[in-house]
């Protein structure tokens, strides 16, 4: 993943969004990732990836609940999971890329 600076970004913005094209930028402030620049497919994709996993969650919920169970999980800790399992994924598709690329 390519990362720029705030200041950099800001004079380099075109370059910014070709790389953010192909793969997720990271922007940092003070040293610190502030935020990721993207593509509208790509947002699209990690939302839909999040709300299905929730309502996966809630219904395992609600199914544990109807069954007198309690789930322990909370709604961070469930989003957490769910975007653990995205950056895995997207992960392993630029590796899958870049391998693609050296052939």
């Amino acid at each position: 993943m390519k990362t720029f600076t705030v200041a950099a970004a800001n004079q380099q913005f075109d370059q910014v969004l070709e790389f953010a094209s192909t793969a997720p930028v990271v922007i940092t402030e003070e040293g610190r990732p502030t935020c990721v620049i993207t593509t509208s497919e790509d947002y699209d994709s990690l939302m839909k990836f999040i709300h299905e996993n929730l309502k996966r969650e809630v219904k395992l919920g609600f199914d544990q609940l109807d069954r007198g169970e309690i789930s322990n999980q909370t709604i961070e800790q469930i989003a957490a999971e769910a975007i653990e399992i995205h950056r895995r994924k997207s992960k392993e598709a630029s590796n899958l890329i870049k391998k693609q690329d050296l052939t």
